[in-house]
């Protein structure tokens, strides 16, 4: 008789015999299966993503590999404010074409591009105002995703008088440009830059992605620190950076206080520093007039273009509220607009104040004049100054359109808007490269000015330009096979 271990199943009263050939079989079943088990078990591990999310078999790919960490890359948050379709500094297909270009130098600029030398990657968004919502879906197309918002604030809600009854006057966009604003509500991605759509890259940053998220006391950190050109090198940089950001010095009069430049800003997305920026919008507290005493909270944050929304507010906030968080970095190399820095003439500039006359408007000694600043020092422009190149503004005058010779030198400003003719001709070579539609080359037929303008520009000013030549099915090739948005 088998022993009683054999011939007693859980529960079971009745015994039975197993032969020795089924048992041997039971034996190479068992071998054959289990290595099978452990295959299938890896096979499925292999094909779960980072998230979790079970990924089709045969479509698993590795993330995109860092050089140090061997990770993952930090994907920084790229984001734009769209107020308004048009207005009389750009048509709407001028706008569209500067977001097709600033997408292209931030591609250009990222670990998706090897040659950049960056180890972060991007993803684009657009901030759009709801009276701009009509063209908002081509930003769709391009690869921006789209947070469609209203201003943040009322004005209704605004307590003080003089700000409720004045800000919707303000330069450009009155209350509406407080959309800005949800730039610091992106906190899916721990860093977020926001700019102007007048905007382009040419260099990374990624020294001032590491200092904001490397500990300072890492080798990695302190090179980081090291690295960063501020307007101010003496001063003590923060322990934790919050924010970067240069300010608007040609506005201002030697002495007075400087506005932000709100076309660009580098910040820690952080909803208690959006819910903050709202509350001191409903107090209201603006001072009216042009003294040390007015402005924001009466202490001199005011008397400049922009200086009730968005050029005034964030001075007032990072130097009042949250001092000590953010690091002023050189205008002439980040935000660059080629503006003159020195009290020579327009803008605020008084005739009776012989004695700042010439004056660095930052008040201080040895200032870098941007006007003459080497195009290869330069990390990204705000074409602002050297006006929008999709304008084709090819004059030197005080006539509106033109490059103001007071505020700009023209040699230095033709050079800057060539730099963005060179990165749209780039995209158009990589659609032909890509996509073999040679259609879009029809966009280079303009001959004004063409050493400069690279055939964008048929005539002088905002009617001269040639908008890029490319249909939507093409855009999506490109998003896909160029930008690689996937």
């Amino acid at each position: 008789a088998l022993p009683a271990r054999l011939t007693q199943r859980r529960g079971a009263s009745q015994k039975f015999s197993i032969c020795p050939f089924r048992r041997l079989l039971f034996f190479l079943l068992f071998a054959l299966i289990l290595p099978l088990l452990l295959w299938l078990h890896h096979i499925i591990a292999a094909n779960i993503s980072i998230t979790g999310a079970l990924v089709p078999a045969g479509h698993y790919e590795l993330p995109a590999i860092t050089p140090k960490n061997q990770s993952k890359p930090i994907q920084v948050a790229y984001a734009i404010s769209l107020i308004r379709c048009s207005d009389f500094q750009s048509s709407t297909s001028g706008l569209l074409d500067a977001a097709t270009i600033l997408r292209h130098s931030v591609h250009k600029t990222s670990i998706r591009n090897p040659n950049s030398g960056s180890k972060y990657d991007y993803k684009m968004y657009a901030i759009v105002h709801t009276k701009a919502a009509e063209c908002s879906h081509i930003l769709t197309d391009l690869g921006y995703e789209v947070i469609l918002k209203d201003s943040p604030i009322e004005i209704s809600e605004i307590r003080g008088d003089y700000l409720r009854k004045n800000v919707h006057k303000e330069w450009c966009c009155g209350a509406d440009e407080f959309v800005k604003l949800y730039a610091y509500t992106i906190e899916q991605h721990p860093i977020v830059v926001h700019t102007d759509i007048d905007f382009m890259y040419f260099h990374p940053m990624d020294d001032l992605f590491d200092a904001m998220l490397l500990p300072q006391d890492s080798e990695e950190g302190k090179t980081a620190r090291t690295n960063i050109e501020m307007e101010y090198p003496d001063k003590v940089r923060p322990e934790n950076i919050q924010a970067y950001l240069t300010r608007d010095y040609h506005q201002v009069i030697p002495g007075r206080k400087a506005a932000f430049q709100a076309g660009f800003i580098v910040l820690k997305p952080n909803m208690d520093v959006f819910n903050e920026y709202l509350e001191i919008i409903r107090k209201g507290d603006y001072v009216e007039g042009f003294s040390r005493e007015n402005g924001w909270g009466g202490k001199g944050y005011g008397g400049v273009v922009g200086s009730m929304a968005m050029q005034g507010l964030p001075a007032y906030y990072y130097d009042v509220v949250r001092p000590n968080t953010t690091v002023e970095l050189n205008g002439c190399r980040y935000n660059h607009m080629g503006a003159n820095i020195f009290y020579e003439d327009v803008p605020n500039f008084i005739r009776r104040y012989k004695d700042l006359h010439g004056k660095c408007r930052r008040n201080v000694e040895g200032c870098e004049d941007c006007r003459k600043t080497d195009l290869g020092l330069i990390k990204n422009i705000h074409f602002t100054n050297c006006r929008k190149p999709w304008n084709c503004a090819g004059k030197s005058s005080t006539s509106k359109g033109d490059i103001d010779p007071r505020t700009a030198n023209y040699g230095h400003c033709m050079e800057v808007v060539r730099k963005w003719h060179e990165m749209r001709t780039d995209l158009e070579q990589k659609i032909v490269d890509v996509t073999g539609d040679t259609k879009v080359l029809e966009g280079q037929s303009g001959s004004y000015n063409k050493d400069v303008f690279m055939g964008h520009c048929s005539e002088d000013g905002q009617n001269g330009y040639v908008p890029i030549v490319a249909s939507k099915e093409i855009m999506a090739q490109v998003a896909q096979k160029i930008w690689d948005m996937n």
